[in-house]
């Protein structure tokens, strides 16, 4: 592990990648949990019916993120 790594936590850097949906806020955003760490994110309106516990796709946008769509369980 690198020093960068172990000083800050993954949702400080943002990448591309999955993360969990935590909770659904009424303003059409959303909770996640990326590497342990708890942020809100915005979605697309291509993903709808957002459900507590949904793995989706995240994508970084100005130091945050941005979730995309929802992986399929099949």
């Amino acid at each position: 592990m690198s020093l960068i790594d172990a000083v800050l936590p993954l949702a400080a850097r943002p990448t591309p990648g999955s993360a969990v949906v935590a909770a659904v806020n009424v303003d059409g955003t959303v909770d996640i949990t990326v590497s342990g760490a708890s942020l809100t994110a915005s979605c697309l309106e291509t993903y709808t019916d957002r459900l507590v516990g949904d793995v989706v796709f995240v994508v970084p946008v100005r130091g945050g993120y941005v979730v995309v769509s929802r992986f399929t369980t099949s």
